[in-house]
């Protein structure tokens, strides 16, 4: 068992340091956005043709027709851009703002296009819910999700002392259902501990 934690635990490090090193060599940093907003496609217009022949009354409404289709065109595009405008709106305030609790020195940035650490935690409190047996399955995947939590929240990602605080009950559930878990519930003690105290440093 404490050679799946500690692989495990490694592993969970190791993939954040990886991810960190992938992004900032291929996208020179983890600020840039993920996505690159798509383009407008210009909306086809439709073209009649009349002959120099017809009436005057058929010309009249000819005419009108095309200023008709004219307005409407000029109206789609118009509710087109409010309607993408207000959407990537509504999508950007969806997207609660991450701010660093702390700065360490040398620390990779929270990956954006990553869930947060305390959604991470709830997360994996929720998938323990489940009647789920002490697989070495579930193990590897329980160790893997608490060290990146507890990783994360050492660098002073957001609100790491909220997701450890998920963390320690979802170990106690652990040990209470698995009857293993207690080193994992003191390494995310002296997590929180000492993340709260850099909080109040800094704060």
């Amino acid at each position: 068992m404490a050679v799946i934690a500690l692989a495990a635990g490694l592993g969970g490090a190791a993939a954040i340091w990886a991810r960190y090193d992938d992004s900032a060599s291929s996208s020179g940093g983890l600020d840039q956005p993920t996505t690159q907003p798509q383009r407008e496609e210009s909306p086809t217009t439709a073209t009649s043709e009349h002959g120099e022949t017809t009436t005057a009354r058929a010309s009249k409404q000819a005419l009108g027709g095309q200023r008709h289709l004219r307005a409407a065109t000029r109206s789609g595009r118009q509710g087109t851009g409010v309607v993408g405008r207000r959407s990537g709106v509504r999508r950007q305030a969806l997207r609660p703002p991450r701010t660093a609790d702390f700065h360490v020195r040398g620390a990779p940035k929270e990956p954006l296009d990553e869930i947060t650490l305390p959604a991470r935690a709830r997360r994996l409190d929720a998938w323990l819910a489940s009647a789920r047996g002490p697989t070495g399955a579930n193990q590897r995947h329980w160790l893997y999700q608490h060290a990146w939590i507890v990783t994360g929240a050492k660098f002073g990602w957001w609100h790491g002392a909220e997701a450890l605080r998920v963390l320690i009950r979802v170990d106690r559930r652990v040990e209470s259902q698995w009857g293993i878990g207690y080193r994992s519930e003191a390494v995310a003690r002296r997590a929180l501990a000492a993340v709260e105290a850099r909080a109040k440093v800094s704060g």
